[in-house]
Parts: C-alpha cells; structure tokens; sequence
C-alpha cells in the first residue's frame, strides 16, 4: 500500500483538477490519496469529492485542521 499526498498551494483553479486527475490514474487499489488546500477553497470540495467518487475511490476523511487547511482522504476501491 502507497500513499500519495498533493498540498494544492492559493485558491483551487483548473489546473489544480487536473493535477488530482493525473494523481488519480498512479493510484492503486489500496492506495491512500491525501489531497490538503487552503480554506479559502471550500467551495470546490464538492467537486474533488465528486471526482474522487466518480474514478472509485472512497472518501474516508474530510475536514480541518489548526493551519487553517482542508484534507481530503481516500483510496481507490476495486474497479
């Protein structure tokens, strides 16, 4: 089992997406996917989870943390 971490750095834009796009097809079975941005992004959360849940993976883990970052937690479930 691998882990694959992507810190998205400022406001989430269309590059962004695709860079978890690409992350998502290296992901294996198994695999745990921690996606971490700022905050001030929360309102493209609905659109990373939908991603997620859309290419089968699963989300685990979502929320906050002190640094003011959002993270998202998944691995990918049998296709």
């Amino acid at each position: 089992m691998s882990e694959y971490h992507l810190d998205i750095i400022g406001r989430i834009n269309l590059g962004d997406y695709s860079k978890i796009h690409d992350y998502m097809g290296i992901v294996d079975i198994d695999d745990k996917f921690t996606i971490t941005f700022n905050n001030n992004s929360i309102e493209s959360s609905d659109i990373i989870y939908n991603m997620l849940e859309n290419n089968n993976f699963n989300v685990y883990s979502k929320g906050g943390n002190k640094d003011g970052k959002l993270y998202i937690t998944a691995s990918r479930s049998k296709r």
